[in-house]
């Protein structure tokens, strides 16, 4: 049967655990409070063996209460066994008188304080005697049998009734109190003996070492002094005394390794004198370079700045003056050759004058000389005018240029006669490096950034990839039995890359060999300015 009170241990363990908690509490606090390595070691096993202990007591309670249980089920059966016939014999012979004696001496001689007969098919109560509330919150557990009856000359049993016996609930915790109490007596005392004793055996051979090795750790000076004065002193064997052999052979390395840093540090100080020294002279050696290198960058400008206007202007002079021999202003010439030479000449001083400009618009921009004048650019008009400056070029070579720019393609924040000369220089390769009656295209666009792009396309020689790096470099040029032909410095894309990066942009290359090549001018977006 399920014995009733197993609800009780669960109600009196707190009282236990109170007054062991108190106990343990007053033990360990002048232990715990310094949160010594003693402490937490002696907390860290106690509360394990406290675990332990209430495990043990849980088991030797649940095993008192179940054996209460069983001795309480034992005196049940024997009271069923006792009590059958008398009260089957009444109950036939319907004496209710009789029948209330033998209930009253049922409840006297056993454990229940109530007993309950009924019919058993009716349910009619036949007689009771002691407690008969059997309902939740009575305390009482019901314990039931049934009462046959043979009468004689008969071997058939009849059902007379129905038997409840009230036992109550606590009975088994108030049978097993005393025991509890004493497992929980002796459970208590075992762990306060066992408490005093760790205390005082880790106080003692823990805790006290401890102490002195740290006092000794304390004593140690970061400043050199004699290490052999701080000694730690302890136990004669175990762990702790290899921990106090340990400090010892540390605090002879320290005052070894304070005698070697005090030489380290003399050597030092000659070692830094040696290299403030030579740092000196070394800043003083770079300083006279950069001096050297700002006079000849100031050489290079004036050296530019006067070959520029003493080559401009002996060249402009072979410009006007071949110019009027082509076009025989001042007369005939005497021999066609003569106007041949003379277009020569003009050709060739076209060539030089460009490379001047070139080489001095790459040195102003490294300079950092060129000054962007900035305006709300209409890209249509800027292709406009580098197709009719382009127009000479691409007609001597039966080339076709298309212009493709939508209607609604915004403008362009920038400088109009570097964007210009930048496409001047990008259609100059072009036409130069596509044969005759091949296609040139500008086309415009706006990528997801928001930025403006610019391609120009050809159908031209191409590049092979591993010398797109080599173009873009100042006189690069890739050297084919294609590109022998044409002349040029190299300087070109050089130009046009670095007044494109003068705009936060970036230019890049795509080519084919044998199908032409297209360059990309991308500008950030907020150069962008949208159409109104």
């Amino acid at each position: 049967m399920p014995f009733g009170p197993k609800s009780a241990p669960s109600t009196n363990r707190p009282l236990s655990a109170r007054s062991l908690g108190n106990t343990a509490n007053a033990a360990d606090a002048p232990v715990a409070s310094r949160r010594t390595l003693a402490g937490r070691l002696f907390s860290s096993i106690f509360v394990a063996f406290l675990g332990i202990g209430l495990l043990i007591t849980a088991v030797l309670v649940w095993d008192v209460l179940r054996r209460a249980d069983e001795e309480i089920d034992r005196e049940i059966r024997i009271v069923k066994s006792a009590f059958h016939d008398p009260i089957a014999n009444q109950l036939w012979a319907y004496d209710e008188r009789e029948l209330r004696t033998v209930l009253s001496a049922l409840v006297r001689l056993s454990v229940a304080q109530g007993v309950i007969v009924e019919d058993p098919f009716s349910g009619r109560r036949l007689g009771a005697y002691g407690v008969t509330g059997s309902g939740e919150g009575s305390g009482m557990v019901v314990h039931s049998f049934d009462i046959h009856y043979v009468s004689q000359g008969s071997d058939k049993a009849r059902h007379l009734g129905h038997v409840d016996l009230l036992v109550p609930a606590d009975l088994a915790l108030t049978r097993s109190w005393p025991s509890i109490m004493l497992i929980f007596t002796a459970a208590s005392v075992k762990l306060l003996l066992i408490w005093i004793l760790f205390s005082y055996y880790a106080q003692r051979q823990l805790a006290r070492p401890l102490s002195r090795l740290s006092d000794a750790i304390d004593r140690v000076d970061p400043v050199f002094r004699p290490y052999s004065d701080i000694q730690a002193v302890g136990p004669e064997d175990g762990e702790l005394k290899h921990l106090q052999d340990s400090f010892n052979r540390l605090l002879n390395r320290l005052e070894t390794a304070h005698a070697e840093r005090a030489a380290y540090e003399e050597e030092l100080i000659g070692a830094r004198a040696q290299l403030e020294d030579a740092v000196a002279e070394r800043t003083k050696q770079l300083d006279g370079a950069r001096r050297r290198a700002e006079e000849a960058s100031v050489a290079k400008s004036r050296f530019l700045a006067m070959m520029s206007h003493e080559l401009r202007t002996p060249l402009n002079s072979i410009l006007g003056f071949s110019q009027f021999m082509v076009d025989e202003i001042m007369g005939r010439m005497g021999n066609v050759r003569y106007l041949e030479y003379a277009a020569d000449i003009q050709h060739s001083a076209r060539h030089l004058l460009d490379v001047i400009n070139d080489i001095l618009d790459i040195s102003k921009v490294e300079a950092g000389e060129t000054k962007l004048e900035e305006e709300d650019l209409d890209l249509r008009d800027v292709a406009a005018a580098v197709q009719r400056l382009m127009s000479p070029r691409i007609g001597a070579k039966n080339q076709v240029l298309s212009i493709n720019i939508a209607d609604n393609m915004p403008k362009l924040r920038g400088d109009g006669r570097v964007l210009r000369q930048v496409l001047m220089n990008l259609f100059s390769n072009a036409n130069k490096f596509t044969p005759e009656g091949g296609a040139l295209t500008l086309s415009t666009g706006v990528d997801y950034r928001g930025g403006i792009r610019i391609e120009v396309a050809d159908t031209g020689i191409g590049i092979a990839a591993e010398n797109v790096p080599v173009v873009l470099e100042a006189f690069g040029q890739v050297r084919t039995s294609h590109t022998v032909t044409h002349e040029g410095t190299g300087l070109g894309l050089t130009l046009s890359k670095q007044l494109v990066d003068l705009h936060g942009g970036d230019l890049a290359i795509q080519s084919e060999v044998g199908k032409g090549t297209t360059v990309i001018l991308r500008f950030p977006a907020d150069r962008t300015i949208p159409i109104d």
